[in-house]
């Protein structure tokens, strides 16, 4: 009988407990679906590194979120190589990705694809973008495109170790800074349109002679979305309307003063000039720029290249190993840049005057090492340094002009820029291959002029190694404690469980 009624408080207790698991499970799951979707209106990634490794700068953010058009990323790296730091390259590419698809959302699209697998996916991307080689990130929206080769996205230094004497490791990740400059390029306006003048015997970017020719110019400009053309200006009798910059490169002819006047004029209505005046030509713009706080050296910078055969044989390629504080070099720390048959290029000397409030701001962007002078004498059997006529090195080869900001101006208007360079043989076809630091500091040039300063100056991560010094007597006791001390505890741990159980 008591059996039979303590059956259904049984039944009740089981129900109770039942209901109580129940409610339990739902109020779990309730728990988690609102902490998931506080998540994910309200999502933030930390990063704890001391250098703040993965962590984007604002302007990245900025730029990711105000994607309006779906963008399209490709990785074309090889998952294995042989080249060790590829591996670490792509593992640093994928964690970027992975913060830039955070802030892009689902007008990012990114896709890894392995050249060396994927043999379909490989030639129909080689086919589309015109690829030369494996090894990029490809960006593409719309019907444009710009893809980062590996190499632009690293700094190398040398380990010392390695089968050829020598392997590689990586110094810097420049990816954030490139990929960020491909998704301006890709997804920006209207792309900028880039005259180069002609009518002076000029340099011509369609001009493919293995020599004088910079055809290969050309095609990293276009590279950039930058439009490129032609304009004559003495036929025209003016400056082209759409102009985003006027290149000059190399005039071995002088300007007429109807010319000059109009240069003038379109400089002085914020326009932008990239000049390469070569050594020993007076093409008359020296008046004209001197309005610009520009002067130009008539001379040729060389240095002594020691003797051959008991002829003092003499170096003619400059280099360029020290920069200023400015955008246009901001990238080339630690890089050298070659200019050869060049002259100088100066900001021109105030003789102890102090400057007006509106002169223009000129910054020597490059020098030489003081190795190299300044010759004056025009014989070319006759290249010697001279005290009284040389000037000796540090030698600047290269200014940049900007216009003064006035309070009260509105500078989204822009203000007049100008660049000028002592050569324009550093970026030629027989130039350029072999100095990748002179394709870099034209480039940034330009963009300065176009005022595309959003590609210029996000700066590099630099991956941070720990490591942890120990004395001899502290590498014993980490063993010990290792080895004995460890196994130790677990053993007391046992044994004083297994007592307790006992009793």
């Amino acid at each position: 009988m008591a059996d039979e009624q303590s059956l259904p408080s049984i039944r009740q207790r089981r129900l109770v407990i039942s209901a109580n698991v129940a409610a339990q499970i739902l109020i779990a799951v309730a728990l988690f679906g609102m902490v998931n979707w506080l998540a994910s209106r309200h999502h933030h990634r930390f990063d704890w590194t001391q250098s703040r490794y993965y962590q984007l700068a604002d302007k990245t953010k900025q730029a990711l979120a105000a994607l309006s058009q779906p963008l399209d990323v490709v990785v074309f790296i090889p998952a294995a190589s042989e080249v060790e730091y590829i591996q670490k390259v792509l593992q640093d590419v994928r964690d970027l990705l992975r913060e830039f698809q955070t802030y892009g959302g689902d007008k990012l699209r990114v896709e890894y694809v392995d050249p060396q697998r994927d043999l379909a996916r490989a030639r129909a991307l080689v086919e589309k973008y015109k690829l030369d080689s494996p090894d990029v990130v490809i960006f593409a929206a719309g019907d444009r495109h710009k893809y980062v080769r590996l190499d632009e996205m690293v700094e190398l230094e040398s380990t010392g170790f390695g089968p050829m004497g020598g392997g590689q490791r990586v110094k810097a990740f420049k990816g954030e800074g490139e990929f960020l400059a491909a998704i301006q390029n890709v997804t920006g306006g209207t792309p900028p349109k880039v005259y180069f003048l002609t009518g002076h015997g000029e340099r011509d970017p369609q001009d493919f002679d293995r020599q004088q020719g910079y055809s290969t110019l050309a095609q990293y400009i276009k590279r950039d979305n930058i439009v490129i053309a032609s304009w004559n200006l003495l036929e025209q009798q003016r400056m082209p309307e759409d102009a985003a910059a006027i290149i000059i490169a190399g005039p071995r002819t002088p300007f007429s003063k109807g010319e000059t006047a109009e240069l003038d004029k379109y400089l002085k209505n914020r326009g932008r000039v990239l000049l390469l005046l070569d050594a020993r030509k007076d093409v008359g713009l020296q008046p004209l720029l001197e309005q610009w706080g520009v002067q130009l050296g008539q001379d040729l910078v060389v240095a002594s290249g020691g003797r051959l055969l008991g002829t003092e044989l003499m170096l003619v390629e400059a280099i360029g190993a020290e920069y200023a504080a400015h955008p246009v070099v901001a990238k080339l720390d630690r890089i050298n840049t070659v200019f050869p048959y060049a002259r100088t290029v100066r900001r021109w000397p105030r003789d102890g005057q102090p400057a007006t409030p509106d002169a223009p701001q000129v910054t020597e962007l490059v020098r030489t090492p003081p190795a190299f002078w300044a010759e004056t004498n025009p014989d070319p059997e006759a290249l010697e340094f001279n005290a009284g006529s040389d000037e000796r090195g540090p030698l600047s080869l290269a200014v940049a002009v900007e216009t003064s900001r006035p309070a009260g101006v509105d500078l989204t208007l822009g203000t007049t820029r100008l660049v000028v360079v002592g050569t324009s043989a550093f970026v030629d076809n027989s130039t350029l291959p072999g100095a990748p630091g002179n394709l870099d500091f034209f480039m940034n040039a330009l963009n300065w002029l176009l005022q595309r300063d959003q590609l210029l100056a996000v700066a590099p991560k630099v991956p941070q190694e720990f490591s942890l010094s120990m004395t001899p007597n502290q590498t014993r006791a980490v063993y010990f404690l290792t080895i004995g001390g460890m196994p130790l505890v677990v053993a007391i741990v046992g044994l004083t469980v297994w007592a307790r159980r006992r009793k």
